[in-house]
């Protein structure tokens, strides 16, 4: 298998996809394939700018799962916190009508709020000029664009603003909160928001203002909120998300340490939480947006998954925008990362002749596929 999935990204790598690689598959705890393929930088053949393991990704939306979503569930676990409860409990500025003031924490982590994909007008100059107060509270003032509990709408926006709910609970901000939660114990010393040492990252582009994307988040408006946020920040390498996963696949614990309950873990990642709300997907962007999410995560075995054609029932998985993807299947007990450095300005990515594009280059659908397909043994 090694070979073939070496072979698989270094054809795509070859092809100008993407300039550097990792990935890696675990089954039933153990490593099958680890590879570091490819350069960090675009056009580079400089020794130094080799991607080796220890290489630093921008996972992006896999914050969602990796960061907010299991803090999320560590403080239902501990009672601090309700699926029922309401949003203006712990941010009484984002109540500017009545139907936010209904918005539950359930409907936030099923996409269900109502809030929009759209950033606030407004809200991208404030943060450039460092108007931290004016930039959240465009936020919370933003008109929702759909009842509470009515339909499902991928948005940062709404990821952003749970972000700071699990903030103002924890008293602490999500890099402090997830490195001692979540990092530190499972000794995940590869993971954090806003890496110190940029050269150790892969580097995704050029930002839609310009910036040289390496180390920082894609999306302008994020980079100057200060990149730790609920909806994207986080960088890592393969073999600390393989660490992650594998916590999830023993029921919430790892090398001794217990990060989450078992219950709360089969609660997180167990079911369709949006069963009787999401649309049937009609493409990749429809999936993305609007198609059976597991909470944060999205449902594997699904029409329009990223995640192949032989996925089990019970996988889910989630993709980073610049080109990363997590997959987790309890049923097959197999772990997928697949980290690259794609990379694209936000604007790159509208509408699904885009997203068939984006999907189509990297291929996780293909690499699920001959990974499970060439499995040793079940």
């Amino acid at each position: 298998m090694r070979e073939k999935v070496r072979s698989f990204v270094s054809s795509r790598i070859k092809k100008g996809f993407y300039s550097g690689s990792q990935v890696l598959v675990a089954h039933k705890g153990e490593v099958l394939v680890d590879l570091s393929e490819g350069y960090m930088f675009q056009g580079s053949e400089l020794p130094a700018e080799k991607v080796t393991s220890e290489t630093l990704f921008n996972v992006e939306s896999i914050t969602k799962v990796m960061v907010t979503l299991p803090l999320a569930f560590h403080l239902i676990q501990e009672g601090e916190l309700c699926l029922e409860d309401r949003v203006v409990s712990f941010i009484p500025e984002f109540g500017t009508d009545d139907e936010k003031k209904r918005v539950t924490i359930r409907d936030m982590l099923n996409f269900t709020a109502g809030i929009p994909l759209e950033d606030p007008h407004g809200c991208e100059k404030a943060a450039f000029e460092d108007d931290q107060k004016q930039a959240w509270n465009l936020h919370y003032y933003q008109d929702l664009v759909t009842s509470p509990g009515n339909r499902v709408f991928y948005s940062d926006v709404s990821c952003r603003i749970f972000g700071k709910v699990i903030e103002k609970i924890l008293g602490q901000d999500l890099h402090a909160a997830s490195r001692e939660l979540i990092f530190h114990p499972l000794g995940m010393k590869d993971t954090m928001f806003n890496p110190s040492c940029k050269r150790n990252c892969a580097a995704t582009g050029v930002s839609d203002r310009g910036r040289r994307l390496r180390g920082e988040l894609t999306q302008d408006l994020e980079h100057y909120m200060g990149e730790v946020l609920g909806s994207d920040g986080v960088f890592s390498n393969a073999m600390d998300m393989h660490v992650f996963s594998e916590m999830l696949l023993n029921g919430g614990t790892y090398g001794g340490k217990r990060i989450l309950g078992e219950v709360t873990v089969e609660k997180m990642t167990g079911e369709i939480s949006n069963a009787s709300l999401f649309d049937d997907p009609t493409s990749y962007l429809q999936y993305i947006l609007s198609g059976p999410k597991v909470w944060f995560w999205e449902y594997a075995s699904s029409p329009w998954s990223f995640f192949g054609d032989l996925v089990s029932s019970k996988a889910v998985g989630k993709m980073g925008g610049a080109g990363t993807f997590l997959l987790v299947d309890p049923e097959y007990d197999l772990v997928i990362v697949y980290l690259t450095n794609y990379g694209q300005p936000e604007r790159t990515l509208a509408g699904d002749d885009a997203w068939n594009k984006f999907q189509s280059e990297i291929n996780m659908m293909g690499l699920c596929n001959l990974v499970i397909g060439n499995l040793p043994h079940f």
